[in-house]
């Protein structure tokens, strides 16, 4: 007899069917039922009948499927014994009930295979965590070919994959793409989470910021993966997420087991904004290490790299971190160019010792100085990399990743160490460690700036166990160093994902600081990730990468709807930029409570300028921040409709200045914008709120408090 298993969440639902024999089948994921709900029923009305051209007994599309009897789609697991079939098929299934969640096992009696799928809903914000643990119990070697960490069945309302893609300095990109019969699949070889993150997004059409339904699938792994939506001939939809393996990556002796790397899903009726209400609390409360959970104070960062570059010494950082600290930062860190010998990227790492040229006594000076200025101190570091030209590399030239005999190509003059090695993540363990006891360091900027190629450790393939080794330095690291946070970047926004999440405190998102690239990449990395937890940065003008000279005000509006930090020079200022940088970070420290804790939505008004609001999650008080990169079709710019404001409120609003300074000759009435202005919120979210908004690179920052 099928069996029919539910959990339930404050407002969503997960049920399946499970047979006696074969793999379980999604019946329902959606809003809650009720608790009278047949289960039967629903599978009985819901069955589709038989169709000619068929199996006499057709295999419905289920959460694990399988090849090689009856099922002509994408397998969620495949693989072969040594001098085996390969064709896999569950004999029994068994449920078990877990801690708001659900626990199928599966086994093959033939092949002696055992697969568990876990299956976690996460009860106040309606995400669902799947894995997959796979066990072989047989006489003989298992080669994995593939174990996706989720399979779901989509409802018929799905007809387009949103997609993420990007390269360096341009992540972010969003693209809508039309499902017709067959497979549509994006697949990571970087041996990171790559420039496109591991989301997966599905849904109707019309989907919007506010409105339309999504399913939307985040990979929490760090390495290569592979997200998918296969059409079959039916018009039956599957999206499959999961760690991409290499052909003989993973060979299960007779006991051993692999475990796929977890994968989140959530469901939204409300559009791109119902996916972040889902995963801002969700991160926010399961995933980011304890040290950097809600409570954790975003301090302001000075990062030294678009300053300075490679040109640092004690003397300059010294004069740089009293002007940081002169417009209101809290957090110095020193970037690259610190270290043995280091000049350029062509030499020096692996060897995490200051440069005896550069910093004589040590780092301690500095960070004595820096600390007198009411700063803590930052440090950047690579420890997945060596240089061929290092110390290290000298001594251990075995230690990189190589294919024995072939050559080993650089990208950026620099090697991966070899991660799946104990020894390896010992000696870095053991540099890192002393760096970290000798001096008062409080974050780390943990980079990893090149791709992984070739994948090989001890002349097999590795990419996986090479990412788990990083995950276990990490881990050593921070139990070694709790206080000490971890910032992830890899090329700017290339290792972005609730793996390294929850050994870090902070992600950076792109390389990339001009504010308009920001605002595109900045709303794409904020889908998923908080907004806490995204490192934002005043570039200088003009900036490094476009050549744009936006204003200041625009840049530091910018950056402060994430982690708020600066890279220009505040030496380099002119009197008027510094004294708006500085009224801007003392606006951030003003509002990060309501800014690291709210309810964050992101629209675009209806002539295409950028907006986004922070919402106290009472409706007492907002932030919006509202630009245009370009310039309007017409004259008189269309309303800002505000929208998630309490319907029965009314709400004082005040115009942050520095105003734009051709925009703010266009406001009506600015004197009565100074003194305030008190509307309520049903005229804000359906009339809206005009302002001058039609030139381009224009910025207001809309303050509103209950009244």
């Amino acid at each position: 007899m099928p069996r029919y298993e539910r959990i339930d969440g404050a407002d969503r639902t997960f049920a399946i069917l499970v047979n006696q024999t074969g793999a379980p089948e999604l019946l329902y994921f959606g809003p809650r039922l009720s608790g009278e709900a047949d289960l039967a029923q629903m599978a009985a009305i819901l069955q589709p009948g038989q169709r000619e051209s068929l199996p006499d007994h057709p295999v419905a599309p289920s959460l694990c499927p399988t090849n090689g009897f009856g099922w002509m789609g994408e397998p969620a697991i495949s693989g072969v014994h040594d001098d085996a079939d390969g064709a896999i098929n569950w004999s029994s299934a068994d449920v078990e009930h877990t801690s708001n969640g659900l626990e199928v096992t599966l086994r093959d009696d033939r092949t002696r295979l055992e697969v568990r799928l876990s299956y976690v809903l996460d009860s106040p914000t309606g995400v669902l965590t799947s894995r997959m643990r796979l066990i072989n119990h047989g006489a003989r070697p298992f080669r994995l070919h593939q174990a996706m960490s989720v399979c779901v069945p989509l409802p018929a309302w799905v007809k387009e994959a949103v997609s993420l893609s990007g390269d360096w300095s341009r992540e972010g990109q969003l693209a809508r793409i039309p499902l017709s019969p067959g497979l549509w699949s994006q697949t990571n070889r970087t041996g990171r989470t790559g420039f496109s993150g591991s989301t997966l997004m599905a849904g109707e059409p019309a989907a919007s910021d506010h409105a339309g339904r999504l399913i939307v699938i985040h990979l929490a792994w760090s390495g290569n993966h592979q997200l998918s939506i296969e059409t079959l001939a039916s018009g039956r939809r599957l999206a499959m997420a999961g760690a991409h393996l290499a052909p003989g990556e993973v060979v299960l002796a007779t006991g051993a087991s692999y475990e796929t790397p977890e994968a989140h899903l959530c469901l939204s009726e409300t559009g791109f904004n119902g996916v972040s209400d889902a995963f801002h609390p969700f991160v926010r409360t399961r995933i980011l290490p304890d040290a950097a959970g809600p409570r954790a104070v975003r301090r302001v960062h000075f990062n030294t790299w678009e300053a300075a570059y490679f040109d640092v010494d004690e003397t300059s950082m010294k004069e740089v971190a009293a002007a940081a600290a002169a417009v209101g930062v809290e957090r110095f860190i020193l970037d690259d160019g610190w270290f043995a010998g280091r000049r350029s990227d062509s030499s020096s790492l692996g060897d995490w010792r200051a440069d005896p040229v550069r910093f004589r006594h040590g780092l301690g000076p500095l960070i004595d100085a820096v600390r007198a200025l009411g700063m803590d101190f930052g440090l950047w570091i690579e420890p997945e990399m060596v240089s061929p030209d290092s110390d290290l590399y000298r001594a251990h030239p075995d230690w990189c990743l190589h294919a024995p005999g072939a050559p080993r190509p650089g990208m950026r003059h620099q090697l991966w160490l070899d991660m799946a090695r104990g020894e390896v993540r010992d000696h870095i363990f053991d540099q890192i460690s002393t760096l970290l006891s000798g001096n008062a360091i409080t974050c780390v900027k943990w980079d990893c700036n090149r791709f992984m190629f070739p994948a090989v450790s001890a002349g097999a393939p590795a990419a996986g166990r090479v990412v788990r080794g990083t995950y276990d330095l990490m881990d050593r690291l921070r139990a070694a160093h709790p206080s000490v946070e971890i910032e992830s970047c890899a090329s700017g926004g290339a290792r972005m994902d609730l793996a390294v999440l929850k050994r870090a405190s902070r992600l950076w998102p792109s390389d990339a600081t001009d504010a308009l690239e920001r605002i595109r990449i900045q709303r794409s990395a904020g889908l998923i990730f908080p907004p806490e937890i995204i490192g934002a940065h005043v570039g200088p003008a003009p900036n490094p990468i476009t050549g744009r000279h936006l204003p200041m005000a625009l840049r530091a509006r910018v950056a402060m709807f994430g982690h708020m930090g600066v890279e220009a020079d505040p030496r380099r200022l002119s009197s008027e930029d510094r004294d708006t940088l500085s009224a801007h970070i003392a606006l951030y420290k003003r509002y990060r409570p309501l800014l690291h804790s709210g309810r964050m939505l992101r629209w675009r008004t209806d002539d295409g300028a950028e907006a986004v609001i922070s919402l106290s999650r009472d409706g007492g008080e907002a932030l919006c921040l509202v630009c245009r990169s370009d310039t309007a079709p017409e004259a008189e710019a269309a309303p800002v409709m505000i929208p998630g404001l309490a319907a029965s409120a009314s709400y004082r609003i005040t115009l942050h200045e520095p105003w734009p300074a051709i925009a703010s000759r266009r406001l009506h009435d600015p004197a009565a914008w100074r003194r305030g202005r008190v509307i309520s919120a049903d005229i804000l979210s359906q009339a809206g709120l005009r302002l001058p908004l039609s030139d381009p690179m224009t910025a207001w920052l809309v303050h509103l408090e209950r009244v």
